[in-house]
């Protein structure tokens, strides 16, 4: 193992993979990402402010945050659910059919809000 090297563990969090689906409907050519997903528990040796990590573009935009705030930012957005469902209704009302996403293409939305929930129940009784 190389300095630049550190060792993760690497356990599941879910038994079996959890389904994850959305439909971005006509706003992007009816586009639909279905996948089976594991989540995954990193265990890293150190801090992760001491640890420098290569992430690709997908993810660059990230944020370390505490499990509690984790906690916090998925029930304060399942808080807002009511509203998103009468944003949503008003817009295929007009027209925008089969989108399950929210108006503005946000990545938080019902399905993966669901898959955050399931994993962070696990987590908790995990560590």
């Amino acid at each position: 193992m190389s300095n630049n090297s550190i060792h993760v563990a690497i356990q599941n969090i879910t038994q079996y993979p959890l389904y994850y689906i959305r439909h971005y409907g006509p706003r992007l050519d009816n586009r639909i990402d279905s996948q089976l997903t594991y989540l995954w528990l990193a265990r890293l040796p150190k801090r992760h402010d001491e640890i420098q990590i290569k992430l690709d573009d997908e993810v660059a935009d990230h944020k370390w945050i505490s499990l509690e705030e984790f906690s916090d930012w998925i029930e304060a957005d399942a808080r807002d659910h009511d509203k998103e469902e009468e944003e949503e209704h008003n817009l295929r009302h007009h027209g925008r059919k089969n989108d399950d996403g929210p108006p503005s293409g946000d990545f938080c939305h019902h399905t993966i809000r669901s898959l955050y929930a399931k994993g962070l129940d696990n987590l908790k009784l995990m560590i």
